[in-house]
């Protein structure tokens, strides 16, 4: 139970990662693109928020807050303390509100997610546990969209969802 507690953030990450790429339009040419219909009707919500402050952290649609908590259960067929499960809520929140402070410093200083706000297709995760560096979506600076969609760069971002997209409802 101690390894639990001590890598809360750590492991509720990876599954936060999962499930905020998964709200965003996917960009696929092979498969059906579901993330586009999640944006649409359940993650935008979240993203009107352009200049995110802790009030946006847990500003959510009721789907994607379930599938957003749904971290806690990660931990239950490991056998893992009650409190481990009451803990990850509790890491999930606190996390939602540190993430979206909207400042540098002084914050918690998630510029990171920050971009995220303003690009949209990029950083879905959190800078402590590098996912996004992993799987290619992390940027500095919006030209960095670039380097993550290439030809597919005229799709992305924050203005090309609004507009081409439809993807975010007024």
């Amino acid at each position: 139970n101690l390894f639990w507690i001590i890598t809360i953030t750590h492991w509720r990450v990876l599954h936060f990662y999962l499930i905020h790429r998964m709200m965003h339009p996917w960009k696929s040419d092979y498969f059906p693109d579901v993330g586009r219909f999640l944006y649409k009707w359940v993650h935008s919500l979240h993203h009107k928020s352009y200049n995110p402050t802790a009030f946006s952290g847990t500003n959510m649609h009721p789907v994607e807050s379930t599938l957003y908590y749904t971290a806690a259960l990660i931990c239950i067929p490991f056998g893992c303390h009650p409190t481990i499960f009451v803990g990850c809520i509790i890491d999930c929140a606190v996390g939602a509100w540190l993430g979206h402070d909207g400042f540098q410093w002084p914050g918690s200083g998630d510029f990171f997610h920050q971009l995220h706000h303003q690009h949209f297709d990029c950083n879905y995760g959190a800078m402590h546990v590098p996912l996004d560096q992993w799987f290619g979506t992390y940027i500095g600076s919006k030209d960095d969209l670039k380097k993550i969609w290439g030809k597919k760069a005229k799709t992305a971002g924050r203005k090309f969802n609004e507009t081409q997209c439809k993807v975010h409802p007024q």
